[in-house]
């Protein structure tokens, strides 16, 4: 069992109070025109804002806490970070062979959106925004060198696929208080995958 129960359980109580703060300043409000003829009152104005302060603040912390607050992936206490491997086999594209295909887009400002690549038995297919490939002679991009690599696994794979592999890393959130108050406990925060090949001409571009 995850720690998200209890961010479920305070997400339905701040809509729940929201819900209540509206109810309860349109019932005193009817009560007071009804009674009185004023449409406010010095302490009831002091008492509405209180209420509402309450009722936002309650729902901006959890806004932040399951959708704003930043995450470090290199902290083993806040995620779980596993890696699959897998060695790349070439695949045929149009007349010749290449290990990934770069998809390009028609237009916009990222004319390579995804990429293809071949594993024994499958193609695969990444995202260019959480993929990225490392042709040079060392085999982490500089774009994969954000996330919290174990080098040493990928310079024994390195080795021993002659260049030729890709990693995919699943970074999940770990099941803790905090996790849970956002409801983020055990979920995926990202998965990114690191394609390596031996030289840029084994990747299909045009």
């Amino acid at each position: 069992m995850t720690w998200n129960w209890l961010g479920w359980l305070l997400w339905i109580g701040a809509v729940v109070f929201l819900c209540y703060v509206i109810h309860y300043i349109r019932v005193h409000q009817l009560m007071l025109i009804a009674k009185t003829g004023q449409r406010y009152t010095g302490n009831l104005v002091i008492r509405y804002v209180v209420l509402l302060v309450i009722a936002v603040a309650w729902l901006w912390g959890m806004s932040y806490l399951s959708f704003f607050r930043p995450v470090n992936y290199h902290d083993a206490q806040e995620v779980v970070t596993s890696t699959k491997y897998q060695t790349l086999q070439l695949g045929q594209v149009k007349d010749d062979y290449y290990y990934v295909k770069a998809n390009r887009s028609q237009g916009g400002k990222h004319p390579v959106v995804s990429y293809t690549y071949w594993t024994t038995g499958s193609k695969n297919l990444t995202n260019s925004r959480y993929g990225s490939i490392a042709d040079s002679d060392h085999y982490l991009s500089t774009e994969a060198a954000a996330y919290p690599w174990n080098r040493k696994k990928l310079a024994k794979k390195d080795a021993r696929t002659n260049h030729a592999f890709a990693a995919v890393m699943t970074i999940r959130y770990r099941n803790n208080l905090l996790n849970g108050l956002g409801c983020r406990a055990g979920h995926v925060a990202e998965q990114y995958t690191l394609i390596r090949v031996p030289a840029s001409n084994l990747i299909y571009q045009k």
